[in-house]
């Protein structure tokens, strides 16, 4: 879909092609440009409506700030996310690409969760639904077993915040179900119980620009697991900012 059309700039010392492949096995129309005159050239062009921009760290432009400011320039609203893919630079550089504008992080290492939620993000805008959330959301790549009574089936936690998760998996459980999740978080693993608000499957797609699974509300959590979960949420959602 075009409002999910994102543009590489691929032109520094990281290459991008691998990371092109990759959005598009998760859902995004991709787009590269070998250089910053071709991106200009991609976006001039009203058939692609980009959603988002991504450029390696090292953009090969004389001015940083001047080059990300044409770029959103020649986009609809003159507003246009950008994303830098690659190694994490020194300090000194994020803060170079924070001033000139560029927002997200897309640093090595990436696992498709990561960056499926970063590009949604991104193409999301502003205005989109999780900057409305109450608790901050982000991305997760943990394999967990979900229990519903005696039964047991495997899942993978897409998404968390203190007060749900979206589970990817093949097989959700009904909405309204009650189900019980181990959750590895770095600082120890947490029980948390939830009930199914949503389900992403086959001939439903609620959302497309997400994994088939189902959206879980936790119910009953203790003060020390919801804040437990509150800063952890805080901690990647700040390391996923430059």
């Amino acid at each position: 879909m075009d409002s999910r059309s994102v543009l590489l700039v691929d032109c520094g010392a990281y290459p991008l092609q691998e990371l092109a492949t990759r959005a598009r096995r998760v859902g995004f129309r991709v787009l590269r440009a070998k250089t910053p005159e071709d991106a200009r050239d991609t976006l001039r062009d009203r058939r692609h409506a980009i959603g988002a921009l991504v450029i390696p760290p090292d953009l090969g432009a004389p001015s940083l700030v001047l080059a990300l400011q044409a770029f959103r320039d020649l986009s609809p609203g003159a507003s246009l996310p950008v994303l830098v893919a690659g190694p994490r630079p020194d300090p000194g550089d994020c803060e170079r690409l924070r001033g000139a504008g560029a927002e997200l992080a897309l640093f090595d290492p990436l696992d498709d969760h990561t960056l499926r939620f970063q590009l949604n993000r991104a193409v999301g805008g502003p205005a989109s639904e999780a900057a409305r959330r109450r608790a901050v959301r982000v991305p997760a790549d943990w394999a967990v077993r979900v229990r519903l009574g005696p039964r047991e089936k495997p899942a993978r936690v897409y998404c968390v915040s203190a007060t749900g998760a979206y589970l990817a998996t093949s097989r959700p459980s009904f909405r309204g179900s009650l189900l019980y999740v181990t959750l590895p978080l770095p600082t120890g693993p947490v029980d948390v119980a939830g009930r199914v608000v949503m389900t992403n499957v086959p001939g439903n797609l609620v959302r497309d620009n997400l994994p088939l699974g189902m959206a879980v509300q936790f119910t009953g959590l203790s003060p020390e697991v919801e804040s437990s979960l509150r800063r952890f949420a805080e901690q990647q959602s700040s390391a996923l900012r430059l």
